[in-house]
């Protein structure tokens, strides 16, 4: 039976784009409200909701205004005044992914970046020698509570981290049955070098393109920037590693540090100088945001490898694999026990009209609600 008040969610999914919303809702089992025509929100809140059931767990899905840490962080603090009862928020999407230098061996596109950790590497000091992100204990975010770090810990052990990449693959193939937008994409999945940049490479363009401009090392024209790898013509030999569109693929899950800022990361030389010091496996914008208002986790589908040579034809597929990752994580959460407590001054969206299934308007047509389960998916 579905919620009668806000105070009862205590899953939130917070998501930047539509195309993420959109993958994360495809797969509910069951829907409750839409933009809340009958949970309603706290007077006040800017934020869109739209509430449903995915699993065990019932949970509201976020809609941002925008991308960013800003955009965020409000969007954190409101969705805790209309829904204090939210234990987690799960901040799914897309993201960039950093594959650890020297040997770039792990995480690649569609792969699922899931953090236990957060850095905002766009905060600290700009000194003339350089940047210099403060790490000081009160500068910098914190770790999860225990229950999140002992769940993470869990998942880490080869085991259980198959088993949840076997889970997201079901979850995944569900998704894609739906709708052939949340497909593969089937284009090659390629790594460049580093110090290879996505920019015109021969003189067939304009004289003033500034790609050809030696005292302006690493400087991209705008319509170098607009362009694909392949009507770009970038060489294939720059390569670190290539792999077929026509290779057998599964996704894989990875535990570790997520980077973030109001940056968009699409230099490789600076994606590798703050993995090797940092350690992170992804660049993403809104986790910063979320995680000192929120105890939360970033589940976030790989599209690109925040560099110069990013394709949008990943997206779709990315934001498919983020959104099955994290309905196959759920199953292993378990919120805390809570208590039957009455409205306590907050209106229930139901109060004098809503009524178990056994009310005489269950299932009837009130107005233009129909009082019976709505459901995507059949479960």
């Amino acid at each position: 039976m579905r919620p009668t008040r806000r105070d009862d969610f205590a899953i939130a999914i917070i998501c930047a784009l539509p195309l993420e919303a959109d993958a994360v809702e495809a797969l509910f089992d069951e829907h409750y409200d839409r933009l809340g025509k009958y949970y309603g929100k706290q007077q006040g809140d800017a934020n869109a909701y739209v509430n449903g059931r995915i699993g065990k767990h019932d949970v509201v899905l976020c809609y941002m205004p925008g991308m960013g840490k800003g955009s965020a962080s409000s969007v954190a603090s409101s969705l805790r005044v209309s829904y204090t009862g939210i234990e987690l928020a799960l901040v799914v999407g897309i993201c960039g992914g950093a594959p650890p230098p020297p040997k770039y061996q792990e995480v690649f596109l569609g792969d699922v970046i899931i953090s236990d950790s957060v850095i905002e590497y766009d905060f600290g000091r700009q000194y003339p020698g350089g940047f210099q992100r403060k790490t000081g204990v009160r500068d910098t975010l914190g770790r999860p509570n225990r229950e999140i770090r002992a769940l993470l810990n869990g998942l880490v052990a080869e085991n259980a981290r198959q088993e949840l990449q076997n889970q997201t693959q079901q979850y995944l193939h569900v998704l894609q049955e739906t709708k052939t937008k949340w497909g593969h994409p089937r284009v090659n999945d390629i790594l460049f070098k580093a110090s290879y940049l996505h920019r015109h490479s021969g003189h067939a363009f304009s004289a003033k393109c500034t790609c050809f401009e030696s005292d302006l090392h690493g400087q991209i024209c705008e319509v170098a920037l607009g362009k694909d790898c392949d009507d770009l013509g970038c060489d294939k030999g720059q390569a670190i590693r290539c792999r077929e569109a026509s290779s057998a693929i599964q996704t894989s899950l990875y535990i570790g540090t997520v980077a973030s800022a109001d940056t968009v990361m699409k230099s490789a030389q600076h994606r590798d100088e703050i993995a090797s010091k940092e350690g992170v496996i992804g660049f993403e914008m809104e986790a910063a945001g979320v995680w000192d208002n929120i105890p939360c986790i970033i589940i976030k589908g790989v599209c690109d490898y925040a560099d110069s040579h990013k394709n949008k034809s990943w997206q779709a597929y990315a934001a498919a694999t983020g959104a099955s990752a994290a309905k196959a994580f759920l199953e292993y959460w378990t919120p805390s026990t809570r208590k039957t407590q009455g409205t306590g001054g907050l209106m229930s969206p139901f109060q004098g009209i809503y009524s178990p299934t056994n009310s005489p308007i269950a299932g009837r047509n009130i107005g233009n609600v129909n009082y019976n389960t709505y459901y995507l998916g059949g479960s």
